[in-house]
């Protein structure tokens, strides 16, 4: 064995598995947020082919993420003598899974407004798009920290810090879009549905952010 190797955390073949199809839900995450990037710009003037071929997408990707999930659950629960932190990478499935979820509802609520024919004004929307990118940079630096869990401290931290800064992004993106939100002269069932869509993501990057806490419990232990 080289003496680099030694420096660096240990992770049993077990974890490395669980990774890989941790990954994989998180590819699949980060398509659904695209699909909300696109749908939120284009709000106004998307076609209904359009919207149903994203749709199909998300749709496609939930369905995935639950089979992973599940097999996921069930490699956790026959490798467990061998899986080192059972508990945190449990917490971390149901973390990634719950995003999800989030997301998901995220989109039918923008597929209601959009076949209403409800208009979002520019700032909200350009809010919204905000938000949305800062989400999918989140998922795509906890994609990071994932990979660089076998390799030096100070790249995983790199990425834990990334993500901590940008979760403080998403917390300012979420407080304007409130406000301007609750100033703009729209309709009520409208702002319930635009600030319940700007929670939502919110939500999905603290998620995400508690994820990158139950990894960073994982790294310190492997020291």
């Amino acid at each position: 064995m080289r003496r680099e190797d030694l420096s660096r955390p240990f992770k049993s073949i077990a974890d490395q598995r669980l990774i890989e199809k941790y990954l994989e839900e998180l590819r699949l995450l980060n398509d659904i947020i695209k699909s909300v990037y696109i749908i939120i710009t284009q709000a106004d003037n998307i076609s209904k082919e359009e919207l149903e071929k994203h749709i199909g997408i998300i749709n496609n990707s939930k369905t995935e993420i639950e089979l992973i999930k599940k097999d996921a659950l069930q490699y956790i629960s026959k490798t467990s003598p061998s899986l080192y932190h059972r508990e945190d990478w449990l917490r971390i499935a149901t973390k990634i899974y719950n995003a999800t979820d989030k997301a998901g509802g995220v989109i039918y609520r923008l597929e209601y407004m959009v076949n209403k024919k409800w208009q979002i004004p520019s700032p909200i929307k350009k809010g919204l798009a905000n938000l949305t990118d800062n989400v999918m940079k989140i998922v795509n630096e906890f994609v990071s920290a994932l990979k660089c869990l076998t390799l030096e401290e100070a790249k995983i931290s790199e990425r834990f810090k990334a993500i901590d800064q940008l979760e403080k992004k998403a917390d300012e993106n979420y407080r304007k879009i409130i406000f301007t939100v609750l100033e703009s002269n729209i309709a009520a069932s409208s702002m319930f549905l635009l600030l319940n869509i700007a929670e939502m993501l919110e939500d999905i990057s603290d998620t995400i952010t508690l994820a990158k806490d139950d990894l960073h419990i994982i790294l310190l232990n492997m020291l």
